[in-house]
């Protein structure tokens, strides 16, 4: 079957880019289009409209530091997350999910933005942007606001994202005595991930002040394990503490099954993940 023609539009400035997608229902937001066009091939989306966003100033690629605060545009593509010196210092969870998103060529063109836009479960970024307690930027017809990552994923490819919103980019807290670590399964490079787990622990001699999960195709969003974490908090990190946290973390999940993974194998995936990045950090801590 051949793709159903579509109309492109250039927008000069954000307002207008909001006010295109907003009027124009059936429209979507391409940027570096490594999202966007997959899904168009695979028939998820087939849009009517495309609206052009990757070339409007408040979009352009880039990190500073404001105060505590760390602030990424959404065009900032995956390799530059990847190689950014203030994401490796404060937030190396995020650095390690974007140098696992699929092979250079794509890390080179995709953006932080379009990879969490779409509300894919199968997105790395997701996961390290939910353990990080990021604040998502939008801009729409009645202006910016920020949504907190915990109510930005509401279903399968639904977000929090009102009709003509675009994510302008991503507000992070530097955490304070952090240990973080991502790991994700998959069978090749550019291949869907089978499973993924982002994890962010704040520590105090050995003990766990704070911590904050993030699982990836664990649902039909991504998700916390809030249940672990609340278990983990205040607790000496060791193998007992390690192995009831990942039982904690995947005992109640319901996770998808494909064809490369059924639920429970991704539920067993994702339970060997946890203790793997659980097992890493407390190497680092005993150096």
């Amino acid at each position: 079957m051949r793709p159903r023609p579509f109309l492109l539009h250039r927008p000069n400035t954000l307002k207008e880019a909001s006010e295109l997608l907003y009027s124009h229902e059936d429209a979507k937001p391409l940027a570096g289009g490594q999202s966007l066009i997959p899904m168009m091939k695979l028939r998820i989306y087939s849009p009517e409209e495309i609206v052009m966003i990757g070339h409007l100033p408040e979009m352009q690629p880039g990190v500073k530091q404001e105060g505590s605060t760390i602030v990424i545009n959404s065009m900032t593509t995956h390799d530059m997350v990847h190689h950014n010196e203030l994401i490796s210092e404060y937030l190396p969870v995020l650095s390690e999910a974007a140098a696992a998103i699929a092979d250079q060529q794509i890390r080179n063109r995709g953006t932080i933005g379009g990879n969490i836009a779409h509300g894919d479960p199968s997105t790395n970024l997701s996961a390290a942007l939910l353990a990080l307690d990021a604040k998502v930027l939008a801009s729409g017809k009645d202006g910016q606001r920020e949504i907190p990552i915990d109510e930005f994923f509401l279903d399968l490819f639904t977000t929090a994202l009102e009709p003509g919103e675009i994510i302008t980019g991503f507000k992070v807290d530097i955490p304070k005595n952090s240990r973080q670590k991502f790991m994700k399964i998959t069978r090749s490079d550019t291949a869907f991930p089978l499973a993924f787990v982002a994890v962010n622990i704040q520590l105090s001699d050995g003990v766990v002040k704070d911590a904050r999960i993030g699982l990836g195709v664990a649902a039909p969003t991504p998700i916390r394990a809030t249940e672990a974490e609340e278990y983990l908090k205040n607790k000496q990190l060791n193998q007992e503490t390690i192995l009831k946290t990942a039982e904690m973390a995947t005992k109640d999940l319901e996770p998808p099954g494909d064809v490369h993974a059924s639920p429970e194998y991704r539920k067993n995936l994702l339970n060997v993940l946890m203790k793997r990045c659980l097992n890493s950090l407390l190497e680092e801590v005993k150096q």
